[in-house]
């Protein structure tokens, strides 16, 4: 089922500055783009592999206020878990405002590792999601 950029859209709708939405997918990156048209939106639609727009992307780059991950709940194909992987980016902490949060999608019951890198904020469950709110450590 292909990405729809809903939450990227409704914080649009909702007041956000921008959004730029991250997805390596051709068919979502086309529904993202239907949304945004049909709502009359504007945001930023980049196809790329979230991995390499991280390890691409500088300290100095734009900073976000919130940075929503959606990963897909089944393993790379490398094996490896797309939430251990987002969860040990030395890159992505360095993306966000002073305050800002980063906001993770996970299957229930899903083990989440320790980390030095992110303090969870809060965390929800809806239905068969998880969703956590992660804030950087600083130090």
């Amino acid at each position: 089922m292909p990405v729809t950029g809903a939450l990227g859209i409704e914080a649009l709708s909702r007041g956000a500055d921008s959004a730029l939405f991250i997805e390596e997918d051709r068919q979502s990156i086309a529904a993202i783009e239907k949304n945004l048209s049909k709502t009359k939106l504007a945001g930023r639609v980049r196809q790329q592999d979230v991995f390499g727009f991280l390890k691409n992307t500088h300290a100095t780059a734009e900073k976000f206020q919130i940075v929503f991950a959606d990963p897909p709940y089944d393993k790379m194909k490398s094996g490896e878990c797309f939430t251990e992987k987002l969860l040990a980016s030395d890159t992505l902490p360095e993306l966000l405002e002073r305050d800002g949060v980063f906001v993770l999608e996970k299957r229930p019951g899903e083990e989440v590792p320790a980390t030095t890198r992110w303090q969870m904020t809060r965390q929800k469950t809806y239905g068969a999601t998880e969703v956590l709110f992660l804030s950087p450590i600083r130090e």
